[in-house]
């Protein structure tokens, strides 16, 4: 049987002195003090690299998601650390650790069963962040809510609608994302009588298009040039043309207000025919039941 080798000499002096424990102490938490220092450092030097290559140069949501981002992984694994530094601790100072453990472990679940909705909506959350999938200024479908994206943190998205309404939408909630702001181009509309020539009306289109092109309030909005798309509808009274443009994110309705503005015109130029509107009939059969 093999015999465990003494503690050096130093060891034996220190346990005399009954400073073993305290310097082992001082020495764990020297560890942690020097685990969270790398760790801070770690997860940047992690993450930095991750977004410069899948965030786009010029995106100013770029930085703000890989701080909120950093910040949360760094600490969840700081407290992890922390954590079981202080339990070490404590048994170190030769306090039964058992009880602390079974009560942290009721406690724990309490608490876990009665936030378990807000730890589900930090967890989407956290998702939402690293996925890109909106953020402030973005016109948004989240189910609950539609409109314009505010501001986004861990837990919840607030978002403005169309009449003024803020909506505070926690992620854990969201089941899907519709977000307006990621498409690369935009349907613009135009109704005209259907007894116009779709020869002329093509003509006025593409001249209309070639305006809101070079008109200097909306160049800085286009990410190109607009595309005469055609006749998309055939009505009754009306036949429905379409322009697609592409467009900067979230600038698809400031450009279709600057379209209008030149449909209207070219409505009260004589270019463009307003459809008329079809006015039906019904023919009631007379009541011949007797009396």
């Amino acid at each position: 049987m093999r015999l465990m080798a003494p503690p050096p000499g130093w060891v034996e002096r220190l346990d005399k002195l009954h400073l073993l424990t305290p310097v082992r102490i001082v020495i764990m938490f020297a560890v942690a003090i020097s685990v969270t220092i790398f760790i801070r450092r770690f997860v940047v030097r992690l993450l930095k690299p991750i977004f410069a290559r899948t965030a786009a140069a010029d995106d100013p949501r770029a930085e703000a998601r890989r701080r909120a981002l950093t910040s949360s992984l760094r600490a969840a694994l700081v407290g992890i650390v922390w954590s079981v530094t202080v339990i070490t601790v404590i048994s170190q100072l030769g306090i039964d650790i058992g009880a602390f453990v079974a009560v942290a472990t009721v406690i724990g679940g309490a608490v876990g069963f009665g936030a378990q909705m807000l730890v589900r909506d930090v967890i989407a959350g956290f998702f939402v962040l690293a996925d890109d999938q909106f953020g402030p200024g973005d016109e948004v479908d989240l189910g609950h809510a539609r409109g314009i994206v505010e501001r986004v943190t861990l837990r919840s998205a607030r978002v403005r609608d169309g009449e003024g309404t803020i909506w505070y939408v926690p992620h854990g909630n969201v089941a899907r994302v519709g977000n307006a702001s990621k498409s690369a181009t935009g349907p613009l509309d135009v109704e005209v009588d259907r007894s116009m020539d779709a020869t002329v009306v093509t003509s006025v289109v593409t001249a209309l298009a070639q305006q809101l092109a070079a008109d200097p309030n909306v160049t800085s909005m286009l990410a190109g040039e607009p595309r005469v798309v055609g006749i998309m509808d055939i009505r009754d009274d009306r036949l429905v043309f379409r322009v697609r443009v592409p467009t900067q994110p979230g600038r698809l309705d400031e450009v279709r207000r600057a379209w209008r503005l030149l449909v209207l015109a070219a409505f009260a130029n004589g270019d463009l025919v307003v459809p008329a509107p079809v006015t039906a009939l019904a023919a009631l059969r007379p009541d011949t039941s007797p009396g």
